[in-house]
């Protein structure tokens, strides 16, 4: 009870910002260079035949949007808890694959795909080893998630970012050795890139996960 209780606040912040989503300052220097990153990475992939790509923690499918911008092509799929994010996402994204669910219930999905992408949602999520376990479960073989968020691996990292928690609600943000220490046995880091804007920036890291081969 207590755990839909605390779904139902975080629904109701982030429907509260979905329609000033655009209009964020960290739009600038934190969210668009992170999405510009991710398309650069997925662009390596556009040869893959009938590629199929899901965006955990789409909010109002700007990245779905940037991607398509790209290759119109791309079957890409968009999920998120909030109600009001998805509508946007739905009306900017009409032709992509839209699913209004927490990132719980992903199993719940019959589907698998070869990119998985989650962009400064994996903090608020509560366990960070399930649900990336979640998300390898979601892979076709050879599958490549890409994470990115804000990392807490300096002292200024984490007061600039307790600050964000007061807008967004409660977030885990890991340095990336407590993420490191939290990677499921089933995935591999094969890359990690720093994205610092400017120097007042917290840092935000993007991993490229791979399925550990046996």
């Amino acid at each position: 009870m207590i755990f839909k209780k605390d779904i139902n606040i975080k629904k109701k912040i982030w429907n509260f910002w979905a329609n000033k989503y655009h209009k964020l300052w960290v739009q600038k220097l934190s969210l668009k260079p992170t999405r510009d990153k991710i398309t650069d990475l997925i662009e390596s992939h556009f040869n893959v035949e009938q590629l199929k790509i899901i965006d955990i923690g789409c909010g109002p499918g700007e990245l779905i949007s940037q991607i398509h911008a790209k290759s119109a092509s791309i079957a890409i799929s968009g999920l998120d808890f909030s109600e009001e994010m998805i509508k946007i996402s739905q009306l900017r994204n009409s032709d992509s694959e839209h699913f209004i669910l927490d990132v719980n219930d992903l199993d719940t999905i019959n589907k698998s795909y070869d990119i998985l992408t989650c962009t400064h949602s994996l903090p608020y999520y509560k366990n960070t080893q399930e649900t990336l376990n979640k998300f390898y479960n979601k892979l076709n073989p050879d599958g490549t998630i890409y994470l990115a968020f804000a990392s807490v691996d300096s002292f200024y990292d984490k007061l600039l970012l307790s600050f964000v928690k007061l807008t967004t609600g409660p977030a885990y943000y890991p340095s990336d050795q407590m993420f490191r220490e939290q990677l499921p046995a089933c995935l591999e880091i094969q890359a990690r890139e720093v994205i610092k804007k400017r120097w007042f920036m917290p840092t935000i890291a993007i991993y490229t996960l791979k399925g550990v081969k046996v």
